[in-house]
């Protein structure tokens, strides 16, 4: 999940996070042995935030969790669901009751077993209100989710009983027609009970006071550094398939030191960025992926000046798009038509992507002569000639470029209008923005499984990520409907999120951006990575060095 706080994240699936996520790997390809050591360094754009599935709302901390703990499924490739520690699954009463049979020989890094009721304690603790998470809306459709999660019911009355030490009964309060996708998401991983009351609110903080059921543990990780390793867990239900021993991570926050040392044979898994994706675009070991993510200026609608509707339609008005994916990002993204991203949904009539029909031209395409007039209006509506917007962003390469390119466009096009750019640490920057303390947060929203739901869903007025405080009862309608009474009818459906989409759009609930892309060099030693078409995501489960 993308997520910044998409949030993948702003997330997640979630959850809000600038750009994509770097990495880099080291094979040591001009000294290859004859058998050569599986060890790998990879990097991160910004810190490790949390290893707690119930409280991480960044892509980075994210990744993370995917590599050393697992949950029922996993998605592959093709992102779609797989079992992971599910070893079959039946769906009956009209699509409102799992029954899960769970494999026997999961287990936690301090040997006990994995169980249904890690599940059970997982979701009734996430769901908890004492626990602050702010990813409860993705358990929803679950019977008495949203009574819990506002304090209206006890967690214990949620729709999950393990009826078995290995069996889990999931009772719907309304069908989901991708909820096997919703329970790969890392929000809805198993947490050992036993491991969280030895550590208490430490727990997931340090690596050490963690534990895992993945692939990968970590170790290195003391809350605030930045450099870990993940080793190989030989406790894992499936060690015999992972042959890497240790992925080293670093966090390089600068674009040109990252790929400095991949020139210097130093690294050898880059993320491209501007000039840089330019100068290797016929390079062999180029890939281009999808990232998953959309890229979005939200705004806090508590604050007078971007609450108001026609400076927001001015300011996405004002944003050349194409200019800003082909001069200033250059790494493969393309300019955003809607709040989302290509391939998350086909129209099921027509076979037409989603960001086509959701598109509206009118509040997305650049028209400075239109923007110019609502910020006019804006001028008038606010009592004041001069205004001026503070943009807060992450303090990475990507954020501060994109940042600086719409300040430039908003202060040379829109007459005393003065804007300011506010950067800082990504986990800074998550916790001033969860604390309503922003005007305007270039931000983006990782999505974990491809369906629109995924990020519609955060600006629905009950959402714990819709920091920006966005309020439309005609979306909420539109959003309950798709998931609601339309979700077993795919046209229906369809068209709920379609005419959701446009309203956001509309309102300038959020101003979306760019559709990210990663441009990687991907030295031709390192194989078996296995990278989600929809949103770039790595699984080195069945990585190693040739």
């Amino acid at each position: 999940m993308s997520i910044f706080t998409n949030k993948k994240a702003l997330i997640i699936a979630g959850i809000i996070l600038i750009g994509g996520v770097s990495f880099g790997v080291h094979a040591n390809s001009k000294q290859a042995k004859s058998a050569p050591e599986q060890k790998i360094s990879l990097y991160e754009a910004t810190n490790l935030t949390s290893l707690d599935a119930s409280k991480i709302t960044d892509g980075v901390s994210s990744a993370q969790l995917s590599q050393v703990d697992e949950g029922l499924y996993r998605l592959n490739k093709n992102s779609q669901p797989i079992n992971a520690l599910a070893a079959k699954t039946t769906i009956s009463n009209h699509g409102k009751l799992y029954t899960i049979n769970l494999k026997h020989n999961g287990r936690w890094s301090d040997g006990q077993k994995v169980t249904a009721q890690d599940f059970v304690y997982s979701w009734e603790r996430t769901l908890n209100p004492k626990t602050k998470s702010e990813f409860t809306y993705l358990f929803t459709s679950i019977k008495n989710a949203d009574a819990i999660m506002v304090g209206k019911k006890a967690p214990s009355t949620l729709g999950v009983k393990a009826t078995g030490k290995y069996q889990l009964k999931v009772t719907l309060s309304k069908p989901v027609p991708y909820f096997k996708k919703l329970l790969a998401g890392i929000t809805f991983y198993p947490i050992s009970q036993k491991a969280v009351e030895k550590y208490g609110s430490k727990y997931g903080t340090t690596a050490k006071t963690t534990v895992y059921n993945g692939p990968f543990t970590l170790t290195g990780w003391t809350g605030t550094n930045d450099k870990w390793t993940l080793v190989k867990n030989s406790t894992y239900r499936d060690h015999k398939v992972v042959k890497l021993n240790k992925i080293n991570y670093q966090v390089i926050k600068t674009s040109s030191t990252a790929y400095n040392l991949y020139q210097s044979h130093k690294l050898d898994m880059v993320t491209l960025a501007g000039e840089q994706s330019v100068q290797n675009k016929n390079n062999p070991e180029l890939k281009t992926l999808s990232a998953g993510r959309v890229g979005f200026i939200q705004y806090n609608e508590k604050d007078k000046t971007a609450a108001n509707k026609d400076l927001r339609t001015a300011i996405s008005l004002t944003i050349n798009r194409q200019q800003l994916v082909t001069k200033i990002l250059e790494n493969g993204s393309i300019a955003a038509k809607t709040f989302g991203v290509r391939d998350m949904l086909k129209n099921p009539k027509t076979g037409k992507d989603f960001v086509d029909n959701a598109q509206t031209p009118s509040e997305m395409t650049t028209n400075i002569a239109k923007a110019k007039t609502l910020y006019q209006t804006a001028q008038k509506q606010l009592g004041t000639k001069q205004l001026t917007l503070t943009i807060t962003c992450a303090n990475d390469d990507t954020s501060q470029q994109t940042a600086t390119y719409i300040q430039g466009q908003l202060m040379n096009h829109l007459k005393n209008l003065k804007v300011n750019v506010r950067t800082m640490p990504f986990p800074s920057m998550l916790t001033k923005v969860s604390q309503g303390d922003f005007q305007l947060n270039l931000t983006s929203w990782g999505m974990d499984f491809a369906d629109p739901s995924q990020v519609l869903t955060i600006l629905t007025s009950n959402s714990n990520s819709n920091m920006g405080h966005y309020q439309s009862k005609t979306y909420d309608t539109d959003m309950n409907n798709a998931d609601g009474k339309d979700a077993m009818n795919n046209s229906n459906r369809y068209q709920d999120l379609v005419k959701a989409a446009k309203i956001a759009t509309k309102d300038q609930g959020v101003t979306p951006l760019y559709e990210s892309r990663s441009r990687l060099l991907v030295n031709s030693n390192l194989h078996g990575v296995v990278y989600n078409k929809f949103n770039g995501a790595m699984d080195f489960r069945t990585a190693y060095v040739k």
